[in-house]
Order: C-alpha cells, then sequence, then structure tokens
C-alpha cells in the first residue's frame, strides 16, 4: 500500500429515533470516551502512515457542541490530536438525509488533490477494525471506490409490495455493506453535485459511485462492525 492522503467523514447528523432512550446513540458512552469518538479513533490509528488532509464529523442541526463534548470527552483521542498538530477536526450541520450530509461533509474537505481518497463512516459503527479501514483504502487506491462487506448468514429473498416472494436471490452472490466507503474524492464530489441535479435520493455513496463514476470493489468486511440502531445493540457497548 502506497501512502495517500486522507480526507475522513464521520456521519453522526441522524436522529437515533430507531435506539429510543433520549440520549443520541453515538454520545453513550463507550470504554473512556463515546461511541462517536471510538469511531474517530479508530481512523487516527489506522491512518498513522497515511496523511489525512481533514478530519470532519457531520452533526445534528445545532448539535455542534454535544458533538465536540462526545470527541473531547476522551483522553486517549486529545492525545492522538495532539500528535497531529497540523489537523484539527471541523463540525459541520448536516441535512436532513445521509445523503445531504455526506454531501455537505464533502464541500468541506480543503484538499482537493487528484488523488486524494475519502472515507465516509457512520459515528454509529464504533467497532471498526484498523484492519477494515487500511482494505478500503487500498481498494480504493487501485479500483477507485471501495466498501468492507459481509456475505448474509441467512437466505436473502426479494419479495413483492403484498410480501410474496419473486425472486430467490443466491447468498454467495450478495453482501451486507458497511463503513467506512472509500472513494477517489473528486469523482465522487462531482457524482454527488450530479445527484442533486437529477433529484435523485440514495441510500448511500456506494449507490451514487455506480450511478455516475462505475464499479465499487468489495472487501472482506467483519461481522462485529455493527452500526449501533436498536436498543437491543447496546449490549455490544458493555
Amino acid at each position: 500500500m502506497t501512502t495517500s492522503k486522507i480526507a475522513i467523514i464521520i456521519t453522526a447528523a441522524g436522529s437515533s429515533t430507531r435506539i429510543g432512550g433520549g440520549i443520541k446513540k453515538e454520545f453513550l458512552p463507550y470504554k473512556n470516551g463515546t461511541v462517536l469518538s471510538a469511531s474517530a479513533k479508530s481512523f487516527f490509528k489506522a491512518c498513522k502512515n497515511h496523511i489525512i488532509t481533514d478530519f470532519i464529523i457531520t452533526t445534528q442541526k445545532n448539535g455542534i457542541d454535544e458533538s465536540k463534548n462526545a470527541i473531547f470527552c476522551d483522553s486517549e483521542l486529545c492525545s492522538l490530536l495532539e500528535q497531529n498538530k497540523n489537523l484539527s477536526i471541523k463540525f459541520v450541520e448536516g441535512g436532513s438525509s445521509r445523503q445531504e450530509s455526506v454531501f455537505k461533509g464533502l464541500l468541506q474537505v480543503q484538499n482537493s488533490d487528484d488523488e486524494l481518497i475519502v472515507l465516509i463512516h457512520d459515528g454509529a459503527r464504533p467497532f471498526v477494525t484498523e484492519q477494515t479501514i487500511l482494505d478500503v483504502i487500498c481498494a480504493a487506491q487501485e479500483f477507485g471506490a471501495s466498501v468492507p462487506g459481509v456475505t448474509p448468514s441467512d437466505t436473502q429473498k426479494e419479495i413483492d409490495s403484498n410480501g410474496f416472494i419473486t425472486r430467490h436471490l443466491e447468498r454467495n452472490s450478495l453482501s451486507a455493506v458497511q463503513t467506512p466507503q472509500g472513494f477517489i474524492f473528486n469523482p465522487l464530489l462531482q457524482a454527488h453535485k450530479k445527484a442533486i441535479q437529477d433529484n435523485k435520493e440514495y441510500t448511500d455513496d456506494t449507490e451514487i459511485w455506480g450511478k455516475y463514476c462505475g464499479n465499487v470493489k468489495v472487501v472482506s468486511g467483519d461481522i462485529n462492525n455493527i452500526k449501533i440502531t436498536y436498543n437491543k445493540d447496546l449490549d455490544k457497548l458493555k
């Protein structure tokens, strides 16, 4: 793997409505910090041999102060930031959808090097490993776009609007994709602009890249790299 310039966008602008409990899932305590700080720390550690040019966290409307507290309460993360004296974390209010939030994050990237790789990660995925991050970077360097994925353990079926099976899918040809998702920055930014012009809403950035740029390479994901979504997922934080 060659040394790359890396921009990192961590999305934390969602409402966390499915988890309940009155506290945003990214702000839940985890180890010596929070779910959000654990997610961020993984990238500082994984990218120590790369050049991090931008580190951006998207927040809810009026949520910048809370997000800062969730990051800077973590002494280990603060120490890692001290070691990267030329880098500061930038907080930006997201939008009403993940797509809009990511686009706002992309607009905050200051480095526009043609080979700049941007990694986009869910702030509620605190268990991402350094190896997964490095695998995504390596594949993005080679193919332009990459995503970690795991083969579903359950047999998958396609159903119609009435709940009847219409197609029996081959499990080995399916992948449940995770984050971080890695892309060459400039083509992804232009793809987001085209999606806005087309008034199209996409589920994630691999779909946007696939529509406007080309193929996305899937690398081996990690079954433990879950996104904290439901109340039952809180057991993973203990």
